[in-house]
């Protein structure tokens, strides 16, 4: 599968909440009905929020009723693990739904209410509200309540589903989570969804997400981690927008532990957002948000004129800084200062050099015209160097990060350029390997730099300056998480890319990914396991900036190890990068 300039996620339609309501009264909603049920006496449920629903079940068949209103016959989707169970169904006529939690030995519910059209821009998001509340069989109440957890957070599970679906789930974050959809034909590609966690007891949880920004499907799952099992339910709309509610069950195993962050007495039973929790002031936002952020609304998408315009009239080349390049860059190196060499890649392409300075140098095509261009070079471990650059005047414009190991004569390049398949402004890369040559060297014939899954399955946290940290989880072959850190250190908003994983040695990986349908940027570091430390480039065009500039700078950040996921074992040892 190549990636490289590639749409990372599938494209859907923007339906109206018209064409919802036609399509789901238009659905065989009795398919996949789940288990049936039969009860002489009546559940009422009772929620916090004021709400009482009212069920009488026979066979496949639900009678409902809501806050007194008169009776409506709809079909629900039943799965039971252990004292819990799970009831989900649609309320005829609206383009809402009811999701009951809810443990028979405690009589504690946990209710999710959900509805299509949340999202003013694509109705087919499911937006959910969620209240606590209990079994109501005429006796005294229940004192206790389900509660917000962190007690999943950090977790790698992988699921089995009795319909042939296959799951990695990752949970660096208290709102948010990662997925990867082993059974699907695409495969190996990690996607990330605000999410709840709930604590039922010590070995039950309750999990929600919805793919916000893209198909919209909502999924909600209750998990028992005492035996690796879990039921669930998933509704929405597919790629082909046809409507499905479905409910399912399956086996898992759990793939590892990440360390987590936050202080440990910290429970989780709050969300504490800080500084990502809005304005003082701010109005109070509409029933059923949940902390999202949706990055391809906050960048315009420049044309191919436009783009060339913002490079023409507004380029910054290693001026300044971004958040990610504050405080913890690697030192420059000039190791490479007053030297003459070509880097030759077996895609045919080569470049002379002649490096003039800590900050300039000069390149051609051989046999061709000079040209001068800034750079940065690092030496994250011993004689290597990664140095980025662009080649001015390229149309695309393209922008070279070489990894020389001029210890053994091989030289690994991260090849990006501006223009891919999602917009003209995006950058799109690739990796090309090749050697070094120099007088007095002959440089490998046929040994090179390769692909690698060394890296995959590890978490690591990242601290790019006092302000700025993440954790990457690297969830797959061909793509990986990132989390941002709320205040109280435990995680927050997340978003993933796909990416390149290099191996150059045992003390250096080199790592690129592309933030497609994000910010459209590309970033590409030489990471050292030995000292936890990175060095790297940023490249692309600021659409949020104000002018919008094309931007080359560095980067660099302290990481801690976190821990590994058993998760190679589920890619078969492929790497499916060509």
């Amino acid at each position: 599968m190549n990636l490289y300039g590639a749409t990372f996620f599938d494209k859907y339609t923007k339906l109206s909440k018209e064409q919802i309501s036609e399509k789901i009264a238009g659905a065989d909603i009795i398919h996949n009905r789940a288990i049936s049920m039969d009860s002489d006496e009546p559940l009422k449920i009772v929620l916090d929020g004021g709400n009482t629903l009212i069920y009488k079940f026979s066979g496949d068949k639900l009678k409902f009723s809501e806050n007194g209103s008169d009776e409506v016959l709809t079909y629900s989707r039943i799965k039971t693990l252990g004292s819990v169970s799970l009831l989900s169904h649609l309320v005829p006529g609206t383009l809402r739904q009811w999701h009951l939690v809810i443990d028979g030995k405690t009589r504690l519910v946990t209710a999710f209410e959900t509805w299509f059209g949340g999202y003013d821009l694509s109705a087919r998001e499911v937006w959910r509200e969620y209240s606590q509340g209990y079994i109501d069989d005429g006796t005294s109440p229940p004192e206790n309540r389900h509660t917000l957890t962190n007690r999943v957070e950090n977790a790698g599970l992988h699921w089995l589903d009795d319909d042939g679906t296959e799951t990695l789930v990752f949970t660096p974050s208290v709102i948010w989570s990662s997925y990867v959809e082993l059974s699907h034909p695409r495969g190996g590609i990690t996607k990330t969804a605000p999410s709840d966690f709930f604590r039922i007891n010590d070995g039950m949880f309750i999990y929600s997400r919805v793919d916000c920004e893209f198909s919209g499907e909502f999924v909600l799952e209750v998990i028992d981690l005492f035996n690796v099992k879990h039921i669930g339910v998933k509704l929405g709309f597919c790629q082909k927008d046809n409507f499905f509610f479905k409910a399912y069950d399956g086996l898992g195993e759990v793939t590892g532990r990440a360390a987590t962050l936050e202080p440990l007495t910290d429970y989780g039973t709050e969300i504490k957002l800080g500084s990502f929790g809005g304005a003082p002031g701010a109005p109070e936002p509409p029933r059923g948000t949940r902390p999202v952020y949706r990055p391809r609304l906050a960048h315009k998408d420049f044309s191919k004129e436009e783009t060339a315009e913002i490079v023409r009239t507004n380029s910054h080349i290693f001026e300044g800084t971004s958040i990610m390049s504050a405080f913890n860059v690697m030192e420059p190196s000039e190791f490479m200062v007053g030297k003459k060499f070509a880097l030759r890649y077996d895609g045919g392409d080569e470049f002379e050099y002649e490096v003039i300075s800590g900050e300039t140098l000069k390149w051609r095509v051989p046999g061709g015209t000079w040209s001068e261009e800034r750079y940065q070079a690092f030496e994250p471990a011993p004689d290597i160097i990664f140095f980025s650059h662009l080649l001015t005047g390229s149309d695309p414009l393209r922008n070279l990060s070489p990894a020389v190991d001029f210890s053994t004569g091989l030289v690994s390049c991260i090849d990006a350029w501006l223009g891919c398949e999602i917009g003209a402004w995006q950058v799109a890369h690739k990796a090309q390997f090749g050697v070094l040559i120099e007088d007095g060297r002959t440089p490998p014939a046929v040994r090179r730099h390769g692909f690698t899954t060394d890296l995959v399955g590890k978490a690591f946290s990242w601290t790019y300056s006092d302000f700025m940290k993440s954790i990457h989880v690297y969830s797959s072959p061909e793509s990986y998480s990132w989390t941002i850190m709320l205040d109280n250190g435990s995680g927050g908003f997340m978003w993933s890319s796909p990416c390149i994983y290099i191996k150059l040695r045992d003390d250096a990986y080199l790592m690129s990914w592309t933030e497609d349908d994000c910010n459209g940027n590309q970033g590409t570091i030489v990471f050292n396991p030995r000292i936890m430390h990175d060095a790297g480039f940023f490249f692309g065009i600021a659409g949020d900036a104000n002018p919008p500039d094309l931007h080359l700078t560095t980067t660099g950040a302290l990481a801690r190890d976190l821990g590994t996921f058993d998760i190679k074992k589920f890619f078969g040892g492929q790497i499916n990068i060509d």
